[in-house]
Order: C-alpha cells, then sequence, then structure tokens
C-alpha cells in the first residue's frame, strides 16, 4: 500500500499548522505566567541552560562527565519541584506550561522516525472514507446490510442454480476479496444486467478496502472517457480532471462501473485500453462491472481489451430479475 500524495501531504500541512498552533498557545501561557511568576521565567532559563554549562566546565576541568551528569540531574531535578510548587501555590496546573500535542508518541509530527504514525494512518484512513462517500453510498451498502431476499430461489436452467444462490456465491466470494484485499489481489468482472448488485457489492467492497488503508478510485465507463477527452483536448483549462486521471491511474484498487455505457468511438476503446492496460502492467487491482456478456465484449471492443477482460479478469456473472424494480414495487 503506497499513500496517495495529495493525501499526504494535505494531512501532513494540517499537523504543521496544528503544531505552529500549539507553539502559540504556549509561548501565550507562558507569557502569561512569567509575568505573574517571575521566578519561574529564571527556573525556565536555568534549566535550558544548565546541561551545556555544566558539561563544559566538567570538560574544561578534566573532571568526570559522569559526576558532573549527576549533579546537573539532582540540580534540575530540584528546579522542577520548585517550579511544580510555583504553579500550584498559584493555582495554576501543574502541566499548564508542557506541550500537548494531539498525539504524544510523534508528537503531532506523523512519523516516528521514517515510519508512519497510527495517528497519520488513522486520519489517512478517515480521508479516504470521506473521500468514498463523496462517489458512493458507503453508509447505507455495506456487506452488513445486503439481503438475499429479493433474488429468486426458482432454479434457472441456463444456468444451473438459483439466481439466489448464484448471488450467494457473488457476495461470498466479494467479501472474501474486500477481507483479504492486498496489491496482489485479482481483477474481477462483474457481467450481468442491471439491477442486479454488480453496483452494490462494488460498494461493499470499496468500504471495507479503504477502511484498510488502501486507496480506492471509482467512476463511470463514461466519466473516465470524458476526463482523458478533457485533458487530451483541453489541456491546462482541466484540472479536475487530471486528478481524477491520477486516481484511475495510482490508487491501489480502481472500480470501473458501467462498461460500454459510454460512445463507442476509437479514442475512448483507446482510452480503456490503456487504462486497463496499464494497471495491469503495474500489477494494480480493478474491479469493472458490465451489462455486457464475456462473449459480447469483443463485439463492442477490440479484441485486446476482450482478451485482457476474458483472460485478465475472474468473472462473476450476475442473473435474475431487476431487484431495483422488485424493491420500488414491494414499497
Amino acid at each position: 500500500m503506497q499513500f496517495d500524495k495529495q493525501i499526504l501531504s494535505d494531512i501532513l500541512r494540517e499537523y504543521e499548522i496544528k503544531r505552529e498552533l500549539h507553539a502559540k498557545q504556549l509561548s501565550e501561557r507562558k507569557l502569561e505566567v512569567y509575568k505573574k511568576i517571575p521566578r519561574i521565567k529564571q527556573i525556565d532559563s536555568l534549566l535550558k541552560g544548565t546541561a551545556a554549562s555544566v558539561l563544559k566546565i566538567a570538560l574544561e576541568n578534566g573532571d568526570d562527565p559522569e559526576d558532573a551528569l549527576n549533579n546537573l540531574k539532582q540540580q534540575n531535578l530540584a528546579l522542577q519541584r520548585e517550579r511544580r510548587e510555583l504553579l500550584i501555590k498559584n493555582n495554576i496546573p501543574h502541566d499548564f506550561l508542557d506541550d500537548k500535542p494531539d498525539c504524544h508518541i510523534c508528537s503531532d509530527m506523523g512519523y516516528i522516525g521514517t515510519e508512519p504514525c497510527r495517528c497519520l494512518k488513522y486520519a489517512y484512513q478517515e480521508r479516504l472514507n470521506k473521500q468514498l462517500s463523496t462517489m458512493l453510498p458507503v453508509k447505507d451498502q455495506n456487506f452488513e446490510s445486503f439481503k438475499l431476499d429479493f433474488y429468486s430461489q426458482a432454479n434457472d436452467s441456463r444456468m444451473g442454480m438459483s439466481a439466489r444462490e448464484n448471488m450467494k456465491i457473488n457476495f461470498n466470494r466479494c467479501r472474501k476479496y474486500a477481507d483479504t484485499f492486498s496489491e496482489n489481489s485479482e481483477n474481477l468482472l462483474f457481467c450481468g444486467s442491471t439491477g442486479l448488485g454488480k453496483t452494490f457489492l462494488s460498494t461493499c467492497i470499496a468500504k471495507v478496502v479503504t477502511q484498510s488503508g488502501f486507496s480506492v478510485a471509482y467512476d463511470t465507463a463514461i466519466n473516465i472517457v470524458n476526463n482523458y477527452e478533457m485533458v487530451k483536448f483541453n489541456g491546462l483549462d482541466s484540472t479536475q480532471a487530471r486528478e481524477a486521471i491520477t486516481k484511475y491511474e495510482k490508487a491501489d484498487l480502481l472500480i470501473l462501473d458501467d462498461l460500454g455505457t459510454e460512445f463507442s468511438t476509437p479514442l475512448a476503446i483507446s482510452i480503456i485500453y490503456s487504462l486497463i492496460n496499464n494497471r495491469l502492467m503495474s500489477h494494480k487491482p480493478m474491479i469493472i462491472s458490465t451489462n455486457l456478456l464475456p462473449n459480447e465484449l469483443e463485439k463492442r471492443y477490440s479484441a485486446a481489451i476482450a482478451s485482457r477482460l476474458n483472460g485478465e479478469f475472474t468473472t462473476l456473472r450476475f442473473f435474475g430479475d431487476d431487484i431495483r424494480r422488485l424493491k420500488r414495487k414491494s414499497k
């Protein structure tokens, strides 16, 4: 898993602003206390300067640095006790002049050495969740709320099982995919008519994958093609489109919805091919949903696209009645 550079940059900038605010507040508290209790300012000055001066004297005199350090320790402890007592005596909390970062592990730096702190990971995950919620209804659509009730139990002679049995297999396959998602996960191709749960299960997967800290890019084939065309023809006047394309190409998981609904032009086919092929070459997982059946893909697209979809993706078939329509009727 790699951090999205833009999201990470935004978070670290917020951390920087937070540190600056805390530093300003601490400085204001110190001025307030120093004005009221000048002795504390003297103590802070002594605590700040004693270490260097004591060690310097010890080294110049040829004394044992360890003895000097022990003496320094005792002096500092005495000064700290006096400082604490003065604060309490003046009805000021003993930690009033302490720096108070939101995260005591990394002091709001975001990193411990070169390793990201857990607070940064949490902030990053929250940002991914927020970003995903603007693309998909992740609040209402999740594995826990998924129901098989509307899928028929009647056997479909063409498929050799009922729509409900098939959907249960798809559901379990998608849940396992989400729970075990990694950079090495397989690619999935959802095939079937509208209203059968393809986008719903894609949303469920996206939510779990995002909660695991992976970045997810979701968009329809129409929007994806439009964004690439906008960049190609509008150049610098397409900042949002460029940002979207970066997500399509760099996200840990790309969910391309409604493949086959975009205008079938040579440019559109070239865009779809390049995106799919580049992600395959980079070993970046994809989930693609389409109303087209596997044998219809080559009729709609080039042999190169059909070959990749049929050869590099695990196909999950969806069949049965339109669940959206059945739900509307039941209401």
